[in-house]
């Protein structure tokens, strides 16, 4: 994908948390990310409808790589679910979603959200993928990248400081429940690939990271 689109799809939401709804577009398959999505306001359908970015452009030779990353220095992003449970803690709610209106989800077979004060993974028995990291409503976690640590702390201009042109080319979207944020995209990895990150800033502090691919 070279050029981000401001159109937005709209999708079925298969289950949805104060600022975050995972949607279906009933469609499934195996992919990288989980598809963590944000609302467009005033969108057609029901107040709980959300709307997804159909393409994200990430700048050449900046990105955050998936598989150096870890959460808080100790778990990657991908591992076992009851050490992801012994780092986030016992799961707010588990939802299993429907799988037949899953638009998108890291392995192509049953499985159950978790949702951790608007933080999310996706689980699979005793295996776990994060979707989506809060800051906000937890402050002691962090993602540490071979580039710089990610925390409630950062600020655009530290992230400007690696990543120049992503930072360049951010934008404004909408968050339910969370207003307008500042989004910055960028790859996992060296060769960009359809899935990606998107760093969501409030008044130039970090407050979510979602790890996304789309529909």
């Amino acid at each position: 994908m070279t050029q981000f689109s401001h159109t937005l799809t709209t999708c079925l939401v298969a289950g949805a948390l104060s600022g975050l709804a995972l949607a279906g577009c009933q469609e499934s398959g195996s992919r990288k990310a989980a598809a963590i999505e944000t609302a467009k306001p005033n969108a057609a359908g029901s107040a709980d409808t959300a709307a997804v970015e159909e393409e994200m452009a990430y700048a050449p030779g900046e990105y955050i790589d998936w598989k150096a990353t870890t959460i808080n220095g100790k778990q990657p992003l991908l591992g076992k679910t009851a050490e992801l449970y012994r780092l986030l803690g016992q799961p707010d709610s588990l939802v299993a979603p429907n799988m037949d209106e899953v638009c998108v989800s890291y392995f192509d077979k049953k499985f159950t959200y978790a949702y951790f004060k608007h933080s999310l993974l996706e689980v699979y028995g005793d295996t776990a993928v994060i979707g989506t990291l809060d800051f906000r409503n937890n402050p002691k976690l962090a993602l540490h990248t071979p580039a710089l640590h990610l925390s409630q702390t950062t600020t655009l201009q530290e992230v400007a400081q690696k990543f120049p042109q992503a930072v360049k080319n951010r934008h404004t979207i909408n968050v339910q429940d969370l207003g307008e944020l500042t989004a910055v995209e960028l790859a996992t990895g060296s060769t960009p690939s359809d899935d990606g990150w998107i760093l969501f800033f409030d008044k130039d502090k970090l407050v979510r990271i979602d790890y996304w691919m789309p529909c």
